[in-house]
Order: structure tokens, then C-alpha cells, then sequence
């Protein structure tokens, strides 16, 4: 037998680490974005101090080492402006999907898919931000949801599917934010090491 206080205690447990979750992922985007800019500014000012010169018979590693950080801290950043897009897209979908669900169980007694969605290919993930930009994504209307019980099998299936996709493209902006996390610190942190490097041993 389910105890429902238990049930209770874990489902606001949930909500709680949920949220601490999402306000660490938009500190930590935040500070690295911040950190990014800043040090491109002040990386920036330390090569203008000096020559440039390209030559393949004596390399210079000060430089060499300088570029590669800045163009590093620069990717990190791009990341970073993608990953907080992203999660306003992902926001975005989340909130239509609940509404969505909200309505459709309201006005028409229907409990909507609740599988885990299918995890897309790393080149589909990527195409999503094309398919949202041009605002390319499913939408139910709250006068689709008032009306369903009377629409043909095959406009309910036609529904249905939306909502599907919507929750697959969320679940897979999902996966993209924690990505580009991922390859933002690395980013740069590398980029750091390499122009402490430069400032150190070069």
C-alpha cells in the first residue's frame, strides 16, 4: 500500500532539487559568460602589446598560445549565448506542454503521453535551433483541446503526435543545455591554461 505522506514528502523533495538544479545551471552560465567577456577584454589588451608576425620557420608561442586562448574563451561564450537560448526555448515548450495538458484533461477528460521521449541523433539536436528560429514547431490551441472528444480518429492521432514531438523537442533542448555546459567550462578552462601558460612560461 502507497503511503501518500511519503509520496508527498518525495514529490515536493523533487520540486525542491529541481529547482536548486535549474537556479545552479543559470548561476553557473552566468558567471562563466561573465568570466568569458572579462578575460576576452584583458586577454585582448595583453596581444596588443605584441608584434604580430606569422611565420612557420620560428613560431611564436607567446602569440601562438595567446590566439588559441582567446578564440577559445570566444567559442566558450558562443556556447554559452546557445545554452541560455536554448533554455528559454526549452522553457518556452515546457510551459505550452503544461498548459496543453492542463486543458486537455479540463475540457476533454484525455490524459496525454507521459513515455519518455525518443533521444534525437547529435546532428537532429543541433537542427532544432534552425527549426525554432524560424518558429518551426507544433502548437495546440485551447480550442483543440475543448473540441477533441469531437474530431475524426485521425485528427485526434494528428494531436496527439504534436504533443509528442513537443515533448521530445523539449527533452532533447534538455539534453543540448547540459551539453554545451559541459563544453563551455571545458572551453574555457583551457583557455585559461593555455594563456597562464603564455603569461608563465613563454
Amino acid at each position: 500500500m502507497i503511503d501518500k505522506e511519503l509520496l508527498k514528502e518525495y514529490h515536493e523533495r523533487n520540486i525542491r532539487w529541481t529547482n536548486e538544479s535549474l537556479r545552479q545551471l543559470s548561476f553557473s552560465n552566468n558567471l562563466i559568460l561573465s568570466l568569458g567577456v572579462g578575460f576576452l577584454s584583458f586577454a585582448y589588451k595583453n596581444m596588443e602589446l605584441k608584434p604580430l608576425s606569422f611565420t612557420l620557420e620560428r613560431i611564436d608561442w607567446g602569440l601562438t598560445f595567446c590566439i588559441w586562448s582567446i578564440t577559445l574563451i570566444a567559442l566558450s561564450i558562443l556556447f554559452g549565448l546557445v545554452l541560455a537560448l536554448s533554455r528559454l526555448w526549452d522553457f518556452r515548450i515546457v510551459r505550452h506542454i503544461n498548459q496543453t495538458r492542463q486543458r486537455m484533461y479540463e475540457h476533454s477528460g484525455l490524459k496525454l503521453d507521459e513515455e519518455t521521449p525518443d533521444r534525437y541523433s547529435f546532428i537532429k539536436r543541433w537542427s532544432l535551433f534552425f527549426e525554432l528560429f524560424s518558429e518551426k514547431y507544433p502548437r495546440i490551441t485551447l480550442d483543440q483541446c475543448k473540441a477533441f472528444s469531437k474530431y475524426s480518429n485521425k485528427e485526434k492521432e494528428r494531436i496527439e503526435g504534436n504533443f509528442k514531438e513537443l515533448r521530445a523537442i523539449s527533452y532533447n533542448l534538455g539534453l543540448n543545455t547540459w551539453g554545451n555546459t559541459k563544453f563551455q567550462i571545458v572551453l574555457f578552462a583551457i583557455g585559461i591554461l593555455l594563456f597562464s601558460i603564455d603569461i608563465l612560461f613563454v
